[in-house]
């Protein structure tokens, strides 16, 4: 590409930046988003699968519609619009398929002007599949993502070709998750522009491991001929092996090493640039403070070990699917939740997650997976409970005029770590005292999880800003009802169901391990359950419900071991 030709593909990009960086949603009153948008990385209608399903087939089930389908589909169609699931789904697009491979043989039940409807069902279908967490699915649409890449115009100014690129990458990882399907009932809501923006790293990495080699391809040794020379293509065909003889040697590079080099933003080193492990500075400059006085605490020198300090962010682990077993060890039951947290870590340089509700009856260990969750990520998580709360001191901190003057939850967590993504959880969420007296802590807790606000977050006792944008935060509550509508638009929010019967024994192992350590027994003392204990553990818990209660289930028959048979 010539220099005129790369600023004008550079300002073509400028130009569209917001539809490159900012999620595409359906525009109010026009059509929803087609096939190939969607597989770019569009929204679905509202954010969610299923109002999407619905929008799309309404149109084609009018009496008006122009395109004749056969009964079967139609039929299949309206029972997915009626009762969305992953079987109808499946069921229509093998229907379709089976339309579009008769039309193949020359018995084509429809019109060939219709032909392309039925096409769009089978990748409509595909899409919607994927996005439900079938790995065919996705496998299918990472093939589709190439296929209409390769056949647009190369225009730099699409950001449609650009999201089908990232896509691919995404729909690729997710058909190498080993995730159950969640069908519609335990659907999450996500954004596919955050989802496809995972992909951003590897798409950088490959890029710029591409643009090395295509570099050395077509730079020509001293002295040989040009690349295009047909003497060099006949000597390229007849001599491979003096090729690989005549490379220049390849320095091996670890996984570790190599994401060295790029930092937070994805940029790239040059050799002679020190190698870059991702982090920021949370605490800039802090001129502008006033010291405190003789017998005023001084702020600045509290905080003196993290201002104008570049802090780590700390990576995802090497093996995720090491993470993610230990994760299900001790909380089988919460498959779903545990998958959707370490899924976009595949492809990041760090831990990241958008503010996380996770909410479900009391008893199901909401609390003890999001602190587990902190300890195999790295994240050095800190648990503190809201209720009762009556004030937000407790979050905002305490300005220096006053001798309880403190840090916010923010400086305080960003001193204790040493790493500027740490993870809060925010325990008992629903239970946070409504009082306005000292102010609220909810109204606090969405200062601190927005996005704008938490990246200048203004530290009272320190007087100066704060960057929290990459702390990580884990809210947990047994109802929702009672928490700021302002607060849950701000999270993920995932459910967490009771554990059934069929996770007794995972749970009852873990929790052994636990009372273990309470109780300071070896294993020796405290082996492993018997097939009496198990039936036993069995019959009074056949229902599932809630881990306290398994608890003391276990405690029951350590404590029967100790007594001993009855006489």
């Amino acid at each position: 590409m010539t220099t005129t030709a790369r600023r004008a593909a550079l300002a073509a990009v400028l130009k569209r930046l917001p539809s490159y960086t900012k999620p595409r949603w359906p525009k109010p009153g026009e059509k929803p988003h087609n096939t190939v948008e969607l597989l770019s990385g569009a929204e679905f209608e509202g954010g969610d699968v299923v109002r999407d399903i619905g929008t799309y087939l309404s149109p084609m089930l009018e009496p008006d519609w122009p395109h004749k389908l056969p009964k079967r589909l139609l039929t299949l169609m309206k029972g997915l619009r009626s009762d969305p699931s992953l079987a109808r789904l499946r069921q229509l697009e093998d229907a379709a398929q089976t339309v579009l491979d008769e039309a193949d043989a020359g018995r084509s039940p429809v019109l060939a002007q219709s032909i392309a409807v039925v096409e769009d069902l089978v990748d409509r279908s595909l899409v919607y599949a994927a996005a439900l967490g079938c790995q065919r699915a996705a496998m299918r649409c990472a093939v589709m993502c190439c296929r209409h890449w390769r056949g647009r115009p190369g225009s730099f100014g699409d950001p449609v070709t650009h999201g089908l690129m990232l896509s691919m990458l995404d729909y690729l990882h997710a058909a190498d998750l080993h995730i159950s399907p969640a069908d519609v009932r335990g659907y999450i809501q996500e954004s596919r522009h955050l989802q496809i923006w995972q992909a951003d790293r590897d798409a950088r990495k490959l890029v710029h491991l591409l643009g090395l080699v295509h570099e050395a391809i077509d730079t020509p040794e001293p002295g040989a001929s040009a690349p295009n020379d047909p003497e060099d293509r006949a000597a390229l065909s007849e001599d491979r092996v003096g090729i690989i003889r005549q490379a220049p040697p390849v320095t091996e590079v670890s996984p570790e090493e190599a994401s060295a080099w790029f930092n937070p933003d994805g940029q790239t080193y040059g050799e002679s640039d020190p190698p870059l492990a991702p982090g920021m500075v949370v605490i800039g400059d802090v001129s502008h403070v006033k010291k405190g006085g003789k017998h005023d605490n001084d702020p600045v020198k509290e905080a003196e070990p993290i201002i104008n300090k570049r802090l780590p962010l700390v990576p995802p682990p090497a093996d995720l699917g090491a993470a993610r077993a230990e994760l299900l060890a001790d909380a089988p039951h919460a498959e779903r939740i545990v998958d959707r947290l370490l899924r976009p870590q595949a492809s990041r340089a760090f831990v990241g997650n958008p503010p996380v509700l996770i909410w479900g009856p009391p008893g199901t260990g909401k609390t003890r997976l999001a602190r587990r969750y902190g300890e195999v990520m790295g994240l050095q998580p800190a648990v503190l409970s809201m209720a009762g709360a009556t004030d937000s001191i407790t979050l905002t901190g305490t300005a220096r005029g006053w001798s309880t003057g403190g840090f916010s939850i923010l400086g305080r967590e960003l001193l204790r770590t040493r790493i500027a993504n740490p993870l809060i959880v925010i325990d008992e969420g629903d239970k946070i005292g409504t009082s306005r007296t000292n102010g609220n802590a909810c109204d606090a807790l969405i200062n601190l999880l927005g996005v704008e606000t938490a990246a200048r977050y203004r530290d009272a006792y320190l007087q100066a800003d704060i960057d929290g944008s990459r702390v990580q935060w884990i809210i947990t509550a047994n109802a929702l009802d009672t928490i700021p509508r302002a607060l849950v638009d701000r999270c993920l929010v995932l459910r967490l169901d009771e554990p059934g019967p069929e996770h007794l024994r995972t749970l009852a192992t873990s929790i052994l391990a636990d009372v273990r350590a309470d109780r300071g027994l070896d294993e020796l003392w405290a082996p492993p359950f018997d097939g009496v204990e198990w039936s036993a553990l069995e019959a009074n818990w056949s229902k599932g419900g809630s881990l306290r209660a398994l608890r003391r289930l276990v405690e029951t028959v350590l404590d029967a071991r100790d007594a001993g048979p009855r006489q």
